[in-house]
């Protein structure tokens, strides 16, 4: 399917550089993020990238997958950013040893988007709340079993989870919209 759309791209399809955003954009952006550790920063980078590639389609070779490319577009990116003397104050070892620390063959883009994205969300969760949804979901507890370590009722317990899983999708639910907004610039 990548070359297939890789092939219309190149043909000037809008529709197929827009599935290729949709499909890639936000995975990129916690890529970015969890290497320099700024989200506004990391959607520049991303953005960026695919402003390049939409620019440079004609000319474009890719050799392995539009994801490894992708991948490779915004590793380089950093490092760019990196090497630019306004930003000679960042703290440039800890992101290349960031940088360096996974392959690019063995990242994930899905998998470590969604676990980052999750867990910055059961942060945001209240103190208690976070708490119980730690228990239930890392720790294999029952809401008997939770009461009964926190000196809670099972039924508050029941009304916690309740309150951690509709905050967890309405936030997933607004990520989606942002993304539809934020194509809707382009």
């Amino acid at each position: 399917m990548d070359k297939k759309i890789w092939g219309k791209i190149q043909l000037k399809d809008r529709i197929a550089f827009k599935q290729l955003f949709d499909e890639y954009y936000s995975s990129l952006c916690f890529y970015a993020h969890s290497i320099i550790n700024d989200i506004d920063l990391s959607q520049d980078i991303v953005s960026d990238c695919f402003v390049r590639i939409w620019e440079k389609k004609e000319t474009i070779e890719i050799s392995s997958s539009i994801k490894h490319y992708l991948l490779l577009s915004v590793r380089n990116s950093i490092y760019s950013y990196l090497r630019s003397p306004e930003n000679r104050k960042t703290d440039i070892d800890s992101i290349k040893n960031k940088l360096e620390a996974i392959p690019i063959e063995e990242y994930n883009l899905e998998k470590e988007a969604n676990i980052k994205y999750l867990s910055s969300l059961i942060e945001k969760l209240p103190e208690q709340r976070k708490k119980i949804l730690k228990l239930a979901a890392y720790n294999g507890k029952t809401y008997r079993e939770i009461a009964q370590m926190l000196g809670i009722t099972e039924n508050t317990v029941n009304k916690q989870m309740s309150r951690a899983y509709r905050f967890l999708r309405e936030q997933l639910e607004a990520k989606k919209l942002l993304l539809w907004l934020i194509l809707k610039k382009y």
